[in-house]
């Protein structure tokens, strides 16, 4: 990913549980001003069970979800345009699932920093509402707490294009969105 400096110097910030934080980072990482993407876990404060533990028992006791961390340049690219390739990328209309992934670590989630992201994030997220012609499920939330996944969750994609996991869900996911899956 390119380095954390901008034209302007302005970097933006945005927390993303988009259901499977696997699936949106590698998205992300393919996307021109987008200069950071860090899969791991949003929510509440308090402590947070281990990743086997959600793929073990699916639970999710202080309302975290699998998210990604985004840092971008928003004179390449818009708050909104990062909304838009979110909503783009999975499945907003069914709560608590991300594909074959059941439960509410995969839940849709919008984590806004400030009254600005939040104002800005209801305002795409009744977008598309409109467009879908149907209710979304995504939470829209205020940031509370962000715990980086460990390292082999990281950049996995790309890391383990031959997986099954790999292969079946997120490479057509990219070929979807017009993306390079090399």
């Amino acid at each position: 990913m390119a380095d954390e400096t901008s034209v302007n110097g302005v970097l933006e910030t945005l927390t993303l549980g988009p259901g499977c934080f696997w699936c949106f980072d590698a998205v992300a990482r393919r996307i021109p001003g987008i200069t950071s993407s860090v899969s791991g876990f949003a929510g509440d404060d308090g402590p947070l069970p281990d990743y086997e533990a959600y793929e073990r028992y699916g639970l999710n006791p202080q309302k975290f979800v699998e998210a990604v961390r985004l840092t971008f340049r928003p004179d390449e690219i818009s708050f909104e345009e990062v909304l838009d390739l979110f909503f783009q990328s999975h499945d907003a209309t069914t709560p608590n699932q991300s594909g074959a992934n059941f439960g509410s670590v995969y839940h849709s989630t919008v984590f806004y920093a400030d009254d600005e992201q939040r104002v800005r994030s209801e305002k795409v997220m009744e977008l598309v509402r409109q467009q879908l012609g149907r209710d979304i499920v995504t939470d829209l939330r205020p940031f509370g707490q962000f715990i980086e996944a460990d390292a082999d969750q990281q950049d996995f994609y790309n890391r383990n294009r031959f997986e099954p996991y790999c292969r079946v869900v997120i490479e057509p996911k990219l070929r979807q969105l017009g993306l390079d899956v090399d």
